[in-house]
This record gives structure tokens, C-alpha cells and sequence, in this order.
């Protein structure tokens, strides 16, 4: 369901993008990014003309509501995946094989891609639009329904899970944590990605395409959960911390963001170099 909804003016955007870009640099750099005033100039003296009066409706999503409608087209472009993706497949390449559980597996790239690698895999997820998707254009794999704090899988019973972009919308990660402890055999593998704490606590969500011919920003809300709770709760949990990996906006996401047509050097000064996504690679502690 729509939880909540407000209007954002473009030039708001416009003129957050140019003050993102301005506070990175403003105290080692101050004369580099003198020119992001100019940007400010730009949009607050043209706020009656277009793009600056553009008023664009932003409508908040819960999980089930935002995946059920991103579901048709989740898959690209979709930059958050772009970037993940090669750290995630990096990871796998040296699992345990032989069973392989895809938590939160959305539209199934991970399960095909775990398929492909010859485990035997199945994939969870709540959003039953996501794994229509996934059923359609996935072979070879069970998929079902179920939530990350109660999977419907015997305990150790698998070795490797895989969970991708989802744990930011979670309050709390301990319950999801201690699911992929309990399903997972001695030695087994979880390799979990997420959005990255830092574009989180920027404001990053996951904005997805609004209905076609709508011009709206539908988006479903992310949590910031600092690179210290994923470490905490994953001991507690009882995995050993093997490796994490972290990849920065790429260029996709930079030049197909709204501001770039209007202050391009502004949204690049912003996005350049800043941390995106991240991924964990946590072995199951053997078991007493």
C-alpha cells in the first residue's frame, strides 16, 4: 500500500544535488567547487520557468507494495545491480557447492546465476509480483514464498545462501541474520549484499519507474544500518566475518540521474567516488 505521499519541486533537488557536491569538498577544495554557488544561482533565479517548476509527486511504498509494482521492469536499468552484481558472483566463485538458498530472490538473477553454477537452489521471497517474474524467466529452480525472519527450510540444510538488496528495508537485521545461521550446514557460506550505509544516510531509497505516462517518484524507503551493525550481528548470529567487499556509484546512475541535465557537474561531484553498495562474505560457525 501508498504510506505517504508529498511533492517535490525540481529545483529542490537541483539545489540539494549542488549542496552534496559542495560540502564534500568545500574545506580541501574550496575554490574547485566554487562554481556548485553558480549552480544554486541558476536554479533559485529561474524557479518559475521549467525544469525548475517542475512539481513531481513522491509516493512512499511498504516492501510488498513498491516490489509488486517495480517487479515488471526491476531488473534494468537498475544501477544498484549493476554495481552489486560483479561483488556478489566475485564472491561465489569459491562457496561450497551443492545447495544453495536465494533469500529475498526477487525476479531470480541470483538463482540462475547459482543454477548456472551447478547448485541445486531455491528462492524465497515475499513479493509474489517478484517471483512471478522469476518463474517466468528462471528455469530450474523452486520457487516459493516466504518472509527473511522465518524461512520455510530445514535447519542446516543448505550451504550457501544468497541475499541481495534487501536488508536495508529491514528495522532490525538480527532476525533475517539468525534464519541464515539456522538453515545454513557448518562451514556454509552467506553472501549478502546491500545498499551502503553512506547513500542510505544521504537519502538514497529504492526509486523505482512510476506508471507509464505518470510522472511521479514512487520509491520504497531504506534504513540505515551503519557497517558496524552488520558485523555485530552477524557474530551474534554465529558467522565469522570472511570479507567484505564495497563498490562506489557508477557512471549509469550518475548520468541517468534527474539533475544531470541541469547541473551536470554538480551531480558528478556529488555521486564521483562516493560508497553505494556493499557485500559480506559470512561462514557459518560449526556447530557444538
Amino acid at each position: 500500500m501508498t504510506t505517504r505521499q508529498d511533492t517535490l519541486l525540481a529545483a529542490q533537488y537541483f539545489v540539494a544535488v549542488a549542496g552534496l557536491a559542495a560540502m564534500r569538498r568545500c574545506m580541501t577544495e574550496p575554490s574547485a567547487v566554487r562554481a556548485r554557488l553558480d549552480d544554486v544561482r541558476h536554479v533559485v533565479e529561474k524557479l518559475d520557468e521549467f525544469p525548475q517548476n517542475l512539481e513531481i509527486p513522491v509516493i512512499e511504498h511498504d516492501v510488498q507494495s513498491g516490489y509488486a509494482a517495480w517487479a515488471p521492469n526491476y531488473d534494468g536499468p537498475n544501477p544498484a545491480i549493476e554495481a552489486e552484481t560483479p561483488l556478489v558472483h566475485a564472491m561465489l566463485q569459491d562457496a561450497p557447492r551443492r545447495v544453495a538458498l536465494d533469500a529475498a530472490c526477487g525476479t531470480g538473477r541470483h538463482a540462475a546465476h547459482l543454477r548456472d553454477l551447478g547448485y541445486d537452489v531455491t528462492g524465497i521471497d515475499a513479493s509474489e509480483a517478484m517471483l512471478a517474474v522469476a518463474r517466468e524467466k528462471v528455469g530450474g529452480v523452486r520457487f516459493t514464498t516466504g518472509s527473511l525472519d522465518a524461512l520455510p527450510v530445514d535447519d542446516a540444510s543448505v550451504d550457501v545462501v544468497t541475499c541481495s538488496l534487501a536488508l536495508a528495508h529491514l528495522v532490525d537485521l538480527g532476525p533475517a541474520l539468525n534464519e541464515f545461521a539456522r538453515v545454513l550446514r557448518p562451514g556454509g557460506w552467506a553472501v549478502i549484499s546491500d545498499m551502503h550505509p553512506t547513500i542510505v544516510t544521504l537519502g538514497g531509497t529504492a526509486l523505482f519507474p512510476g506508471a507509464p505516462g505518470a510522472f511521479t517518484m514512487p520509491y520504497v524507503p531504506n534504513l540505515v544500518h551503519p557497517v558496524s551493525s552488520y558485523v555485530h550481528t552477524a557474530l551474534a548470529a554465529g558467522f565469522t566475518v570472511e570479507e567484505c567487499r564495497e563498490a562506489t556509484v557508477p557512471e549509469s546512475a550518475i548520468v541517468s540521474n534527474p539533475a544531470y541535465a541541469v547541473v551536470p557537474d554538480a551531480v558528478r561531484g556529488a555521486s564521483d567516488g562516493l560508497p553505494f553498495v556493499l557485500a559480506w562474505r559470512l561462514v557459518r560457525n560449526d556447530r557444538a
